[in-house]
Formats: structure tokens, C-alpha cells, sequence
């Protein structure tokens, strides 16, 4: 293992503006249209505060940016799942976070974070836990045909380290505190196929929601803008490892595209150029 430490990195203060404490003030905006906040989302946020902080490294809490929160069944259990759209302060973290909330209220995080689009050139807006001696990248040499072997590495991953990325040639790893996260990036191309995160982070997502697409029928789709691409995430299954049973697509805005519609059921719908509503469609596949 080699491990490699980056400086010359400067942050933002916005990062802080927000809170998990103000989680309440953010729910009332992200959920604007209903009468109260949905108790899916207020028991998120006490788990979130009482047994769950995102971000610990050391002693440090790093409270969290949420941009907007979906609340819809993914996996078509019958059961919402909280789906969170975070700003966080770690190139390392995943900005998509899902909790499984059961008829009682009680909070599962998922393990197995979301990262969509492609890996970008370093914008200085993160922090990163190389610099604070927390992180690790590193190869593991697979032999031809040992390639079934990277999902069974990835569980081990995330049994041994508190933050666990696998990209297509090499592995992050950092020592984070609290349940571990893990994010795969092994269906994206590493810039110049380097075998570390020295230079990239991972894209900036805009807005998510959850919906049908209108040329299919079937379950739903998790979607989320990332610059001109919009990625289309069938989870098909959450496994008792905490890892996604997951398909991916990813489509070309709609040139008309402004804006995702508020959360409603049935087909994803977006505000066009125009003003008009249009429901999100793509050609089967």
C-alpha cells in the first residue's frame, strides 16, 4: 500500500452555513407542497443526529449541506425509502445517501453510497483525508478470470474501513468514524488510468428525484442531474450487506430541460425552457 498526501487545498464556507440541525428548516423547503414534514424524514433526522453523524474523522464532526430529500420506494418493497442529496465536506463521500425507514419508524442507512457522472479535475471546494493522514489508495493484482472477486473484496471493504471506494484500478480507503460507507465508481473510467485520487473528485450533482420514466413501465428509477448527463439508478435490490443489487443508465439532458418537478407518483417530470411540464422519457432500451 501507498499512501499519498495532496496539499494546497482551500475550502469554502458555505459548507457550513447548514447543519444537520437545521435539518428540520431544510425539510420544510425540500417538502414545501406538504402540510408537514413527512415523519419518514424526522426520523431520519434523529437518527442522523442521535446514532449516525456522517463525516467524523478524529474528533471533528463536519456538519452537512443537505440540498433536497426524496422520499419514495426504490426497490418496490412497499416501504420509502430517504433518499438524501448532501453537499459533503470529503471528495471522498458519496453526495447521495440512502436510509430504509420500516413501518416503525426505525432507520437503516445504507452503506453503499451514490456518486454519478464522470470524475472531474480538482475544484479545491473539498476537503480530503489524505492530507489529514486518514486515507489510503492501493492495488490489488487480479489474476485473469479472479474478476468475480472484486464484489467479494468490495464486502470486505467495507467490513475493515470506515470509508471504502473502489474504482475500476485501484481502492481509497480511509479511516472515517461511525458505520462505514462505500461507493463504487468501478463502472467509470479513472482519468489517464492513474491508480490513485491525487487528481479528480467526484462530479457535482445538481438535483435528484425519484419516478417512473414515461417510455417504461415498471418500478422506479432513482435519477440524478450531473452537469449535461442524467444518470438513472434501478436498485433492484438492498443486500443484508449493505451493497446495492443496481442497474445504471445514463442519458443526455433533454435540451428543453430546467428542472426536475416536485416528487409526485408516477412519471419523473421536469419544467422545460418554455415553462411547460413534461414528463422525463428516453428511447427504450
Amino acid at each position: 500500500m501507498s499512501k499519498n498526501h495532496r496539499g494546497g487545498l482551500k475550502t469554502r464556507p458555505y459548507f457550513y452555513a447548514l447543519t444537520i440541525a437545521s435539518v428540520t428548516a431544510i425539510a420544510a423547503i425540500s417538502f414545501a407542497q406538504q402540510a408537514a414534514i413527512p415523519k419518514e424524514f424526522l426520523a431520519v433526522q434523529r437518527y442522523i443526529l442521535e446514532k449516525d453523524y456522517p463525516e467524523v474523522f478524529g474528533e471533528t464532526r463536519y456538519r452537512t449541506k443537505i440540498e433536497n430529500a426524496v422520499i419514495a420506494d426504490l426497490d418496490g418493497d412497499g416501504l420509502p425509502e430517504v433518499t438524501v442529496h448532501t453537499t459533503p465536506h470529503y471528495r471522498q463521500s458519496a453526495p447521495i445517501v440512502i436510509f430504509r425507514v420500516d413501518k416503525d419508524l426505525n432507520v437503516t442507512r445504507v452503506k453503499e453510497g451514490l456518486a454519478p457522472g464522470p470524475l472531474v479535475p480538482l475544484t479545491g471546494e473539498y476537503l480530503d483525508s489524505h492530507i489529514i493522514g486518514m486515507g489510503v489508495d492501493f492495488v490489488i493484482g487480479l489474476k485473469p478470470g479472479e474478476e468475480h472477486l472484486v464484489r467479494s473484496f468490495a464486502e470486505k471493504g467495507v467490513a475493515t474501513f470506515g470509508g471504502f471506494v473502489q474504482y475500476k484500478n485501484f481502492h481509497h480507503a480511509d479511516g472515517r468514524k461511525g458505520s462505514s460507507a462505500y461507493i463504487d465508481m468501478t463502472h467509470i473510467d479513472v482519468p489517464a488510468g492513474k491508480d490513485s485520487c491525487a487528481d479528480f473528485e467526484f462530479a457535482r450533482v445538481i438535483q435528484i428525484t425519484v419516478g417512473k420514466l414515461d417510455s417504461e413501465s415498471g418500478g422506479n428509477y432513482l435519477a440524478a442531474h450531473v452537469s449535461s448527463e442524467i444518470w438513472l439508478y434501478r436498485i433492484e435490490e438492498f443486500l443484508p450487506n449493505g451493497l446495492l443489487k443496481k442497474t445504471i443508465r445514463v442519458e443526455k439532458v433533454p435540451s428543453d430541460f430546467v428542472e426536475f418537478m416536485p416528487l409526485s407518483d408516477g412519471p419523473i417530470r421536469y419544467r422545460s425552457r418554455g415553462g411547460e411540464i413534461k414528463q422525463l422519457s428516453f428511447a427504450r432500451r
